[in-house]
């Protein structure tokens, strides 16, 4: 169930709908809060601690996160993302592969130009 426009949603209420994100392993949750005519969306990401996002990504959007709480390790690179950090992927840039340290919760976009 997606935010229509002009309404409000709290992200930490029981009006999000949490449902399994396609495509990612389990303990990949997500809350969808608007999704857009060309496929652009908007979404809330929770990840459980321990999730392993196993092989880097590439895809065909851009993609900007918010780190609201948790830790996130690119394994590839050492580098940890923690809650306040903010991330940018332009289409087709790989990035990963990625361990979860403890649980996150992310604010995603994921529009095309």
């Amino acid at each position: 169930m997606a935010i229509v426009a002009g309404a409000y949603a709290n992200l930490r209420s029981a009006q999000l709908r949490w449902t399994h994100a396609k495509g990612e392993p389990e303990g990949v949750d997500e809350a969808l809060l608007h999704r857009h005519d060309d496929g652009s969306y908007t979404h809330v990401l929770r990840v459980e601690k321990g999730v392993v996002f196993a092989e880097p990504v590439t895809h065909e959007f851009y993609e900007e996160a918010f780190y609201f709480k948790g830790e996130m390790l690119n394994t590839h690179t050492k580098k940890i993302i923690k809650a306040g950090d903010y991330v940018f992927h332009e289409p087709g840039e790989e990035h990963g592969p990625f361990r979860c340290l403890k649980t996150c919760l992310i604010l995603e976009f994921r529009y095309y130009k």
